[in-house]
């Protein structure tokens, strides 16, 4: 943990609440090596006695006004923005490597972008390292940054009401009638969570699959795989094929619907590298199995056994009369 933050004026200023649900989120065993985790305040309330998903979902909205942490509730994932700069990471170039790796398996585009962003200032201010020159870095910093302080607030959708007041906190704190003022009243535009038109995640009609290692969130729900309907869905109503800038319900779906669409998209094309991965590494490991030329990692001395076999020379003339004579001793 980063001790300094003890002398951050802003984090003062956090109720206790919000602090440890920052310290809880920091502390996760599923944190991958951006700071990203599974957003899903159910779970996380069973970290305390007592402590209710609506009390998470009221902390995370102070965490989220101040910038220490961004959640996008359409692919039920969180990022602590400061956990890269405070880690230490991208000071080692293979870890930086591996930062890169976690950052591109988030399904989260806004989350992803602003892990450009946080790096990017990182890279400013620390110009000379190597880690900069990774391949993976490298292709991970050209990607479109998302500055956080433009993306709207934290607004849990299970909130029904604009008064906090009915939103409990955990027993036990040291005074639970206060009730934070930064819980925003409910946004009535359907596009709730940070940033969406920034992110083309999808609906979170079913709970998210478990967090997986490297910070990837499995976002399988009512879309069409792309090998069972290529073609993507329509961004607008049939009424407004072209856009309409009046309010519109169906348009509405129709952008959620091809914002899933996409996203799905998107991670059956990661799934189809690690699958291209996995099945390279196995077809290497066989033929160095059946090689037996090169050592178990597939090196003759210092060089790359290429598997096969150089074909036997020719005997001398010389060795023959060699051999010959051998023979006649004997």
């Amino acid at each position: 943990m980063n001790l300094a933050i003890w002398g951050d004026d802003d984090w003062l200023d956090c109720t206790p609440p919000a602090q440890h649900l920052y310290h809880t989120l920091w502390h996760s065993p599923g944190l991958s090596y951006c700071g990203a985790g599974e957003w899903h305040p159910g779970k996380i309330s069973t970290k305390a006695k007592d402590w209710t998903p609506e009390a998470v979902e009221a902390a995370a909205v102070e965490l989220s006004r101040d910038l220490f942490l961004i959640i996008d509730e359409v692919t039920g994932e969180f990022l602590i923005r400061s956990w890269v700069k405070h880690d230490g990471l991208w000071k080692i170039p293979n870890m930086a490597v591996s930062m890169a790796n976690a950052r591109a398996e988030l399904a989260s585009r806004t989350l992803r972008g602003v892990v450009v962003h946080e790096v990017l200032k990182i890279r400013a201010a620390n110009p000379g390292l190597s880690s900069w020159q990774r391949e993976a870095v490298v292709s991970m910093l050209s990607q479109k940054p998302v500055d956080p302080a433009t993306l709207e607030p934290f607004n849990p959708r299970s909130n029904p009401s604009a008064n906090p007041s009915a939103n409990p906190w955990a027993k036990g704190w040291p005074n639970p009638s206060v009730n934070p003022s930064p819980n925003p009243p409910v946004n009535e535009n359907p596009r709730v969570g940070v940033n969406p038109t920034a992110n083309p995640g999808p609906t979170p009609a079913p709970s998210p699959a478990p967090f997986l290692q490297g910070g990837y969130v499995s976002t399988e729900g009512n879309v069409a795989r792309a090998n069972d309907d290529p073609t993507p869905p329509p961004s607008h109503c049939p009424q407004h094929p072209d856009g309409s800038e009046a309010p519109c319900g169906p348009c509405g779906d129709a952008r959620r619907r091809r914002k899933a669409w996409d996203a799905e998209q998107e991670r059956l094309a990661i799934e189809a590298r690690k699958e291209a991965r996995r099945i390279a590494a196995q077809e290497r490991r066989r033929a160095i199995d059946e090689c037996d030329l090169c050592d178990e990692d597939g090196y003759v001395g210092k060089n790359v056994c290429g598997h096969v076999r150089p074909p036997e020379s020719r005997p001398s003339l010389r060795s023959l009369y060699q051999q010959a004579r051998t023979e006649k001793g004997a």
